[in-house]
């Protein structure tokens, strides 16, 4: 129970991480490259999110079932942001 608490604290970390970040950096970026931007950044959230889950399922502390749900979920996100980031139409950076 603790683990899985404590896996949910961390994505909604990351999530308002992702949120919030983007909209510190706007000077001089169109609304396409902003959201690529954002896009980017909450594509390596999620991919550091599965490498940390995987570390806490190798060191035991989160069980198989645990492990299995969260990785589907964090991969299933991580396929929304690849696939977005590649419809968003491109746009180079200032």
């Amino acid at each position: 129970m603790i683990v899985t608490i404590t896996a949910c604290a961390v994505l909604t970390l990351a999530l308002g991480w992702w949120i919030f970040t983007p909209t510190l950096d706007r000077d001089g970026l169109s609304d396409d490259a902003i959201q690529q931007q954002a896009l980017r950044e909450r594509k390596q959230a999620v991919y550091e999110n599965l490498k940390d889950l995987h570390f806490e399922h190798l060191a035991g502390k989160l069980t198989d079932a645990d492990f299995e749900r969260t990785r589907e979920m964090l991969e299933r996100e991580a396929a929304t942001v690849v696939a977005a980031l590649e419809a968003a139409p491109d746009s180079s950076q200032p």
